[in-house]
């Protein structure tokens, strides 16, 4: 059984969704009257040809533009991932080579390289 807050965080997310494709068709619906008033009345060739052009070009560029947005999060998603694997404090960095570099000095010291003193 999912949490509550688990429950509440996924009823978020499709809030947000929602809201986004609320956006999204209120600015087709505002394109789409933007076309009608640009129209004016019947059509000629051109103005038909450039309109489907402007629709099929429109069509392209939302595609794209979706795929490349999926394409940026997987990216994103990639590198946390390899962050939150591989992150290491310059702080810890020191702390291993300073630990490496006693343990090395110990095996050269044992094998007569190293004076004891140093």
């Amino acid at each position: 059984w999912p949490s509550w807050t688990q429950a509440r965080r996924a009823d978020k997310k499709k809030i947000i969704a929602l809201k986004k494709d609320k956006d999204a068709l209120k600015a087709r619906i505002a394109r789409t009257n933007a076309l009608l008033s640009e129209i004016n009345g019947q059509l000629i060739d051109d103005q038909a040809k450039r309109l489907i052009l402007k629709k099929l070009y429109d069509i392209a560029s939302d595609e794209l533009e979706q795929y490349l947005n999926a394409e940026k999060r997987l990216l994103i998603q990639g590198v946390e991932n390899l962050w939150n694997k591989y992150a290491v404090s310059s702080r810890e960095m020191e702390r291993q080579r300073e630990e490496t570099m006693g343990r090395l000095n110990g095996f050269l010291e044992g094998l007569g390289y190293l004076e004891e003193d140093q």
